[in-house]
């Protein structure tokens, strides 16, 4: 499998940094270069870290957005938005235009998928309603076994 240059020269370094005991000729073998190549990828300068990434066209209406998909999960029988409808309610109620289409549908599919995921874990969070009580008399019928409105099969009564 072939691996740029620049991506052995980062490795070397990201595991120098790791392990500095790590010696020349160990960090060779392990990606099958030349001592000279690891002595010089030492003794390269680091690589500058990336710019933070920027904000987002979609910052400034974030949280309507997040508004019209937390009422979207809240009101479950009825039929959740779609990324058109979200787009026009954007325009009209905010005034906003200045991200497509495509900006709003990713947006939207992220974020509908990271609420759904936070609702199933409060949902295994929260305690049951009514614990489940065992032994006799416990239930709510008395303890005969049978709950109101259950049907038992027809037989013969012992």
């Amino acid at each position: 499998m072939y691996r740029s240059r620049e991506w052995i020269l980062e490795r070397i370094r990201r595991d120098h940094e790791r392990a500095p005991e790590t010696g020349l000729q160990e960090l060779a073998m392990r990606y099958k270069v030349s001592r000279a190549v690891v002595a010089e990828a030492l003794s390269l300068p680091l690589p500058e870290r990336r710019a933070r990434r920027r904000s987002s066209v979609l910052d400034p209406v974030k949280p309507a957005i997040e508004l019209m998909l937390l009422q979207e999960l809240e009101a479950a029988a009825r039929r959740g938005h779609t990324i058109r409808g979200i787009v026009e309610r954007l325009r009209v109620e905010e005034d906003f235009t200045a991200a497509s289409y495509s900006t709003v549908r990713d947006y939207v599919r992220r974020r509908r998928i990271a609420l759904a995921q936070e609702a199933r874990a409060r949902a295994r969070r929260l305690p049951e309603a009514a614990p489940a009580l065992t032994g006799p008399g416990a239930g709510a019928d008395g303890g005969g076994g049978v709950c109101a409105g259950a049907r038992v099969p027809a037989g013969p009564a012992l």
